[in-house]
């Protein structure tokens, strides 16, 4: 079975959060409910419409993503001459 779940609040600012330590370097969803197959969007630390990614996949997952040409040509940038 498939299925989408949307959370959390994209009018929070993550990244504009300091507690003292200064700006943070990530944003991570943390332990609870990591899942195979389990993506989370975050808005970028740049700003400007960048996105952060968080994916869990299980260690047999990654090892298959990794080999897969066909993902690598889809999320490799192209280079600009």
């Amino acid at each position: 079975p498939c299925g989408a779940m949307v959370g959390s609040s994209p009018r929070f600012d993550m990244y504009g959060c300091d507690f003292g330590w200064g700006r943070p370097a990530a944003v991570r969803s943390g332990k609870a409910n990591k899942m195979d197959g389990r993506a989370s969007l975050y808005p970028g630390r740049e700003g400007g419409g960048s996105m952060d990614a968080e994916v869990t996949l299980t260690p047999e997952h990654k090892a298959a993503l990794e080999g897969n040409e066909e993902f690598w040509a889809a999320v490799t940038p192209e280079k600009k001459a």
